[in-house]
């Protein structure tokens, strides 16, 4: 039953996801024994939790979204900003986060209760990084030693309703996945010490230590033992996420386009223009939109309310729209 899972969620991340393919079957192995421990349940040895880390738009919460919808498991994504060590206005506790995964297993149509789904759950802790700590008796700190008591594991009564009452949920088998850019680790990397028996510091590798000297504590550190690296997107592969039918923000801005009556087409040159281009932006796919979006932004201002016709924005043309030089060949 193994093999039927993990290939299902490996497709949906070879569908979903561009590049990554090292991190795409790491993450997909990585749920399936999530899963799989549920099925032999063993206190002592549970499957780990994990760190992703890489740069920004390189897809590793999109990875996790495609992998959980695919599986079936309630997932709840956490701006780790808005944590804090006890309760705040407009402000998250890590009870109001596991409330959050009970209710997102309500919306599933599973037979098993809301509280047993939520217990198989993820938690996924974006922008994890930013919880990094100057000094030990920080507001961070106190957040990292606290998330340390619920992936050790705890047993919580929640009130989810006023109509519920509590409910009692254990955490010692939900998923913790933690994801961030971690910029400038690659210095703690460099200052590694070496033994004289391990092979050189490799910036495609990050150790536990890294993220200690980062800025966490090393017993949370150790909970998160499983490190998978997302590597920065190069334009082959922001070319590629522009062709894909799926995933292409062009999908978007066509739609736009459609609605007015306008067909544009942006042939390969252009796109290729476009991802190299946005490469060196640095974001990710993210970079994408805010490539895309001065030169077709100046595209509607110059034809939305003209007769409808297909547009080919040609390599030049983008460059001329991106730098609001174009002008249209009408008066």
């Amino acid at each position: 039953m193994n093999r039927p899972r993990t290939a299902e969620a490996q497709d949906a991340l070879r569908r979903y996801v561009v590049g990554q393919e090292r991190a795409s079957v790491s993450l997909s192995r990585l749920i399936d024994m999530h899963l799989a421990w549920f099925r032999d349940r063993n206190p002592l040895h549970r499957a780990p939790n994990a760190l992703l880390i890489g740069p920004t738009g390189t897809g590793k919460s999109h990875a996790i979204r495609m992998v959980a919808n695919a599986m079936k498991i309630p997932l709840i994504v956490v701006d780790s900003t808005r944590l804090v060590s006890a309760g705040a206005n407009d402000h998250l506790t890590l009870e109001g986060v596991l409330i959050n995964l009970v209710k997102k297993a309500r919306q599933s149509q599973s037979t098993d209760a809301p509280e047993l789904q939520a217990e198989r759950g993820i938690v996924f802790l974006d922008e994890f990084d930013k919880l990094r700590y100057d000094t030990p008796f920080s507001e961070s700190a106190s957040i990292q030693r606290r998330l340390l008591q619920f992936i050790e594991g705890d047993t919580l009564d929640l009130s989810v309703s006023e109509e519920d009452g509590p409910r009692s949920i254990v955490t010692n088998g939900i998923l913790f996945i933690a994801a961030g850019a971690f910029s400038g680790i690659e210095r703690l990397q460099s200052r590694r010490p070496m033994t004289g028996v391990e092979d050189p510091v490799s910036v495609d590798v990050i150790h536990p230590r890294d993220v200690r000297e980062y800025g966490f504590l090393h017993e949370l550190v150790a909970r998160l033992p499983v490190i998978i690296r997302f590597a920065p997107l190069r334009a082959e592969e922001l070319m590629a996420i522009l062709e894909h039918e799926d995933v292409s923000p062009l999908k978007f801005y066509r739609s736009y386009f459609e609605q007015h009556g306008f067909n544009i087409h942006l042939p390969e040159a252009t796109l290729r223009l476009v991802a190299k281009q946005a490469e060196q932006i640095e974001l990710g796919a993210r970079g994408l939109h805010q490539e895309l979006f001065p030169a077709l932004s100046t595209l509607a201002d110059h034809v939305i309310g003209s007769p409808p016709t297909d547009i080919v924005i040609t390599a030049a043309m983008y460059r001329d729209l991106r730098n609001n030089r174009y002008k249209p060949p009408y008066p």
